[in-house]
């Protein structure tokens, strides 16, 4: 019988060895299988490439799971790899549910955490090529994971994986990787190498992708969230960049200053760890111009690199110098650039190594950043238990924190002006891991009387710091020594108070209290119902976002639509009243359901105060530069079924546009770029020519083509942030931007939210509340002139005369006293809406959204 067994165990491992082999043999190497090694000077990957690769991996090695992690914004599978030892992958679901137990320390005691993070293994997660034209990182990936599967990496790597799970994401936008490489190899070889794409390479965001991480807008940021904060949940996340050609070769952590506060100060140390291993290990391979601590800041929540840092992870940046995409550039010793901000000369504690100059090439960042991956998977393995107690230990800080109050709990009332979007930010919470509970009873503490149904939202939860940073109101420190310096800039957003963005109220307790509440499993949206009674319409009141799309889906069914100019009972200006028949009873008890509404019902005897509006035919102009501003407004007019066409440079040469629209929506832009297609002034140094049909603006043609739109015709012209100056300057407008020519150490705002006082009886204000705030990042305010014969103005939006800024940084705050946000000019026939504060800003600014979508539907009243 032992012998039975013995012989029986010799063929059994026979036959792991003999399927070892077999595996072996079969899997290529990237060069096998792409036919030039990676980093080759020209030659790139597209995603598609990349998938099969990855997919060939799987397939012949035990070390290495492919997994679809959803859709992309164009219908592109999107992927991820976990690596590891084959025995780790095979009790994958045994280590996630260590991780799970360890993310809730209210469920795990600490003698029981001990034991969970000698007995689990960290998990790392490096996502790559956010940016499509940061191509490097998604090529490194294809022989990082061969080199691990193959065992061609070092030892010390290769005994990591017994410690570490480690979550690979080629692409976060798989769209503009192969956008990016078919674009590159049309014109390889040609002038217009290398040369910017003309178009978005996120059809929606482009390079704002790196800004969604907080509003989970964007497919790819949806199928990475639900990795990372919901299932795998890694304890490091990676996510790598590239930046400029002419600086430093390799950012790493820790950031500058300022850094947020509300990360658990054990994060920024083990950046600081993290980032100098890194450094260290690149150094030990003679890799020059490693820089810390310097152009790159931890302070807000929009970028992939950066949103872990809230929810108890290490979150990571790189920023690798670029090539030209894959060709080789050659920068003279002279050309090279020191951080201007740090000091008169090269050499110093946080560039200690600094590089010379010379060729720099597409391997060259593949071998730096192979250097760094792999020098984190190490230094994971290495402090695995410390690195999975210490995640355990922030989330039980976070806990008791929250537990202690100032703040304790957000209460946040569903029965708002717009219960709908007051649902959609529970649900964002939700999504990113936010425990929300639910009470239906009303409550009192102290002399407060809190509504029933109503979200509570407790900060003693593992990702309470998330929903503090969220809820609070920012204020970006003055770094300046003196009030005479020019003014510290944030390196992007510096406000983001999410309720305000959202135009959600909220209350603040900030001691503790106990309450019956039950935790939501969703974000408990209106079911949707209609009022039946013997009214003549039905009606859905003015305020909700969601009535936009209410509209333009009835309109598609020839269904009419009114908007009431006086109060009706209990229905404000802009309620939308639908006549009541038996072909709209069934659109509306659809639509209800579809939008989460209350419809109610009135009897209307005084026609006149409704006005219908007719559907209208909207262009959003869509330049060849590859415009963000216009790629967000495209989105949010699709997420609210608005019915539109992009319209071109070319078809401004149309003496008739009113013949084919009725409104043309011009996004956040400059002059030049609309009229010429290039910028001017200093950021004239940096254009490239692009192919002739995809050179110049909508030229002198296209703006006497558009004025004779507005003045002649009675089009309706809308202009976003800085298209308002061309309106203003190009159009003739009797409006001027006061702070056109205002210099930024005067008057400074980097994105901030402010608050204004609005004209809620003005169709373009309706549905809001007297005050409203508001997202500024333009140096754009506005003052008129006493109008005349055929020009008329109405002020709909202004400043008040103080306490203008609610979250995040604001220099020079009087430039702004009782000047105007939004101006409707009546210029002749036609109407210029200038909308001079992002109120559609990167789809996030759900509070201001109506003005826009106002602005629309106004055009359908008088067409």
């Amino acid at each position: 019988m032992n012998l039975s067994f013995s012989i029986k165990t010799l063929i059994l491992i026979l036959s792991l060895i003999s399927t070892q082999i077999n595996l072996s043999q079969s899997l290529k190497s990237p060069e096998e299988f792409l036919g030039y090694k990676v980093g080759t000077d020209y030659k790139i990957a597209d995603y598609e490439t990349i998938t099969k690769y990855f997919k060939h991996l799987s397939e012949n090695s035990n070390k290495i799971l492919f997994q679809n992690i959803g859709k992309t914004s164009q219908g592109r599978d999107m992927f991820m790899s976990i690596i590891s030892s084959e025995d780790n992958l095979k009790n994958i679901d045994k280590y996630k549910d260590i991780i799970h137990q360890l993310s809730d320390p209210r469920k795990t005691n600490e003698a029981e955490a001990i034991q969970l993070a000698k007995d689990g293994k960290i998990i790392v997660m490096v996502t790559c090529n956010i940016h499509s034209n940061e191509i490097a990182s998604a090529q490194m990936s294809i022989e990082f994971a061969y080199d691990l599967v193959r065992g061609k990496a070092s030892e010390k790597s290769m005994q990591a994986l017994n410690d570490v799970i480690f979550v690979l994401v080629p692409s976060l936008n798989p769209d503009g990787t192969t956008m990016i490489v078919n674009w590159y190899n049309k014109y390889l070889g040609t002038e217009f190498e290398g040369s910017q794409l003309p178009y978005l390479y996120h059809i929606y965001s482009g390079h704002d992708n790196n800004r969604d991480w907080f509003m989970f807008n964007l497919k790819e940021t949806q199928n990475v969230i639900k990795v990372a904060f919901h299932d795998l949940i890694p304890q490091i996340w990676l996510d790598e960049h590239q930046m400029g050609s002419t600086g430093a070769r390799l950012f790493v952590v820790p950031y500058k200053d300022p850094i947020n506060p509300n990360v658990n100060p054990l994060i920024w140390r083990w950046q600081t760890i993290i980032g100098g291993m890194s450094a260290l290990d690149l150094q030990k391979q003679n890799k020059t111009g490693i820089i810390t601590q310097a152009l790159f800041e931890g302070w807000w929540e929009g970028p992939a690199s950066d949103c872990g840092l809230w929810h108890n992870q290490i979150a990571l940046l790189s920023e690798m110098a670029s090539c030209n995409i894959a060709s080789p550039i050659y920068i003279d010793s002279a050309e090279v650039r020191v951080n201007p901000e740090l000091a008169t000369y090269d050499i110093r504690t946080n560039y200690v190594s600094p590089w010379r100059g010379g060729w720099w090439r597409l391997r060259d960042i593949v071998d730096y950043e192979l250097g760094l991956t792999f020098s984190l998977l190490e230094t994971a393995a290495s402090y695995k238990t410390d690195l999975l107690l210490n995640y355990y230990k922030m989330a039980k800080e976070a806990i008791e924190d929250g537990k202690k109050g100032n703040p304790f709990a957000y209460v946040i009332p569903r029965d708002q002006k717009d219960p709908q979007t007051t649902s959609k930010m529970i649900e964002m919470l939700q999504f990113g891991a936010v425990e929300v509970n639910w009470t239906d009873k009303e409550f009192k503490l102290g002399n407060t009387i809190y509504p029933a149904n109503s979200y509570v939202i407790y900060l003693a939860q593992p990702n309470g710091k998330y929903v503090k940073d969220l809820f609070e109101e920012q204020r970006y420190p003055d770094l300046r020594k003196s009030r005479s310096e020019t003014p510290i800039r944030p390196y992007d957003v510096a406000g983001w108070t999410l309720p305000y963005l959202m135009g959600v109220k909220f209350y603040t307790i900030e001691k503790p209290f106990e309450l019956e509440t039950k935790i939501l499993t969703h974000p408990n949206y209106y079911e949707g119902s209609v009022e039946n009674s013997n009214g003549n319409y039905f009606v859905s009141p003015s305020g909700l976002n969601v009535n936009s799309a209410l509209i333009n889906k009835l309109q598609k069914q020839n269904i009419p639509v009114y908007w009431n100019s006086k109060q009706i009972d209990q229905f404000q200006e802009g309620s939308v009243f639908i006549p009541m028949n038996e072909n709209s009873k069934k659109a509306i008890n659809e639509l209800a359901k579809e939008f989460h509404l209350k419809i109610y019902s009135a009897n209307v005897k005084e026609q006149s105060l409704l006005k219908e509006l007719k559907k209208v035919r909207v262009a959003l102009y869509q330049p060849y530069t590859a415009n963000m501003d216009e790629g967000w407004t495209r989105l949010l007019l699709e997420n609210y079924q608005f019915d539109f066409k992009n319209i071109y440079n070319k078809d401004f040469k149309n003496k008739k546009l009113k013949d084919l629209y009725d409104v043309i929506i011009i996004p956040d832009m400059s002059g030049d770029l609309i009229k010429n297609g290039k910028p001017s002034g200093d950021n004239a140094r940096f254009y490239r020519p692009k192919p002739a049909e995809y050179e110049g603006g909508i030229e002198k043609e296209g703006v006497e083509n558009l004025k004779t739109f507005v003045e002649k015709d009675g089009g309706y012209l809308i202009t976003l942030g800085q298209a308002c100056n061309f309106a203003i300057e190009d159009l003739g407008l009797k409006v001027t931007n006061v702070l056109k020519n205002v210099k930024a150490d005067d008057f400074y705002c980097p994105g901030s939210l402010v608050r204004m006082t609005v004209n809620n009886q003005h169709p373009i204000g309706y549905g809001f509340d007297n005050e409203v705030i508001g997202y500024l990042s333009d140096n754009i305010a506005f003052s008129t002139t006493v109008p005349y014969a055929d020009y008329d103005r109405n002020v709909i939006v202004r400043y008040p005369t103080s306490n203008i800024l609610k979250s995040g940084f604001l220099l020079g705050e009087d430039y702004l006293y009782r000047r105007s946000a939004i101006v409707d000019v009546k210029q002749k026939k036609g109407h210029v809406i200038l909308l001079g504060f992002k109120v559609q800003n990167r789809h996030q600014t759900f509070g201001t959204f109506k003005f826009l979508f106002n602005a629309i539907h106004n055009a359908g009243i008088n067409n």
